[in-house]
């Protein structure tokens, strides 16, 4: 059995301290093994705030896959936009922007879909997708293959028009193939999970996809500040979403899934 952390879009710069305590305060109360950040640390890529979510992400002693987001690119800085986009990010965060991770049971692995040549949306690229695949084919056994990302393969419900990861089609057909059962995202500040089948029909086999709220920023989209707590357990996958209620985070009713042949089935449908 493991335990996931699945934190988005911590915004440090706009950041709420009380926020920010409370939750590093009730994850190390989750006895997780590993710790997911799925893109924008930061709300403008500046150094102090990438040295705020570095002092922050130091108490979560947990292995981690980070990745970049779009506010993790200069918005204002052209010339860093441009010819260093990352350069804060690997000084404070992690050299790799792609990072992997692997055990007896999880192998997960971190995409960059930030790009410097768009403003928010992100893409995902030929490239890359081969990367992926030649990292899950690899990882054979593992009970539950993870990428993680920021920007979104599916949509919520109430926003059915938002936009995707460019590139995104043609990505989840190849981790199809290779096995790939579940993709960690955020970007739009809104928690909600599902398949990516009613919205991509040329995949067969469901691929879970679970997105992540905004993390501790004020920049909620009419939802309360929130992070995942993801239980793989065998074929048993649950997801708990711990909200804030203005003092601490509390948890949700869990929701249940199990993998069969066809790949996801929410548990009790």
């Amino acid at each position: 059995m493991r335990r996931i952390i699945h934190l988005s879009d911590l915004h440090f710069g706009a950041e709420e301290p009380a926020i920010a305590e409370g939750l590093l305060k009730d994850i190390n109360q989750q006895a997780a093994q590993l710790l997911v950040v799925s893109g924008d640390l930061t709300q403008r890529a500046r150094a102090a705030q990438f040295a705020d979510a570095e002092r922050f992400l130091k108490h979560v002693e947990l292995p981690r896959i980070v990745v970049p987001g779009n506010h993790d690119i200069p918005l204002y800085n052209a010339i860093a936009r441009w010819l260093t986009p990352l350069d804060n990010y690997r000084r404070f965060i992690g050299v790799n922007v792609e990072p992997t991770f692997y055990d007896a049971e999880l192998a997960v692995a971190g995409v960059n879909t930030a790009r410097s040549n768009t403003w928010k949306d992100g893409r995902i690229s030929p490239a890359q997708v081969e990367r992926l695949r030649q990292f899950f084919v690899a990882q054979a056994d593992a009970a539950c293959k993870i990428l993680v990302a920021h920007h979104p393969f599916i949509p919520p419900a109430k926003e059915p028009n938002a936009a995707l990861v460019d590139g995104g089609p043609a990505a989840l057909r190849v981790f199809e193939a290779c096995g790939c059962h579940l993709i960690l995202a955020g970007h739009l500040h809104v928690a909600y999970s599902g398949d990516v089948r009613p919205h991509h029909v040329e995949v067969k086999r469901s691929i879970l996809v679970i997105q992540a709220g905004t993390a501790i920023s004020h920049r909620r989209r009419e939802e309360p500040n929130a992070y995942n707590v993801l239980t793989v357990d065998g074929t048993t996958l649950t997801l708990e979403v711990r909200t804030w209620d203005g003092r601490e985070f509390i948890g949700t009713v869990p929701q249940r899934f199990v993998q069969t042949t066809e790949g996801w089935s929410k548990s009790g449908s």
